[in-house]
């Protein structure tokens, strides 16, 4: 991530973390299903008692406990953000859920040093927010082991949306740290490219993807 993208997400977000879940709730009277989204996601990890799962892009931890439910106490999560006052968030969730295997860690995802034998990585709702999207799919699929499965779950323009009404979404993007310009963003596509096998689903017609790549060598 560039150094001027990184503040400027950064400052967006650390006014935003207190209020981010609220906030985002407010989805829904618009008729997106964000939570039904989201597990959909997590499903699509097909996580196992004593995995290794990052969560990158965590924001206030929303899917950390629904992670350390999927891989158990003998497994691993991690959460990755670059805000420091949305990990704040993150860390009161996993301490209220007493959660003892799930650690938080600040970075940017372009230069994130994963671990070893990691089975899963999941992003929702993050990566189109960064220009170097491409970058960090590459990274991971390089920590992930022979069959692990990269996640990602964001929005996208329909085919059907007209061209001359993308301007209308400036204001519904602006407050998370976007613009226009993300339409041009496809982060399923490099999950496609890396994966030994791929499969798309849609939902809220079109508006919403969830990619899932499974790592070559298994």
């Amino acid at each position: 991530m560039t150094t001027t993208e990184s503040h400027r997400m950064v400052e967006v977000y650390r006014k935003r973390a207190k209020r981010y879940d609220l906030t985002s709730n407010r989805l829904y009277l618009i008729g997106q299903r964000t939570m039904a989204y989201e597990h959909l996601a997590l499903e699509q990890l097909a996580l196992r008692p004593g995995d290794t799962v990052v969560d990158a892009g965590c924001g206030t931890g929303h899917n950390l406990p629904l992670l350390a439910e999927a891989v158990g106490p003998t497994g691993r999560v991690i959460g990755v953000d670059l805000t420091d006052a949305m990990l704040e968030q993150a860390e009161d969730r996993v301490r209220r859920a007493g959660l003892s295997r799930v650690s938080l860690v600040q970075a940017d995802l372009t230069a994130y040093e994963y671990p070893e034998n990691v089975r899963g990585i999941i992003a929702c709702f993050s990566l189109t927010l960064i220009s170097e999207y491409a970058k960090i799919i590459e990274r991971g699929y390089e920590a992930l082991v022979p069959g692990g499965r990269w996640v990602v779950l964001d929005y996208r323009l329909p085919r059907w949306w007209p061209d001359r009404l993308i301007p209308a979404l400036g204001p519904m993007i602006a407050p998370f740290g976007g613009d226009t310009s993300m339409v041009n963003r496809h982060p399923w596509e490099p999950v496609e490219q890396g994966a030994a096998r791929h499969r798309m689903l849609t939902r809220y017609g079109g508006w919403v993807y969830v990619s899932v790549g499974e790592a070559p060598g298994a």
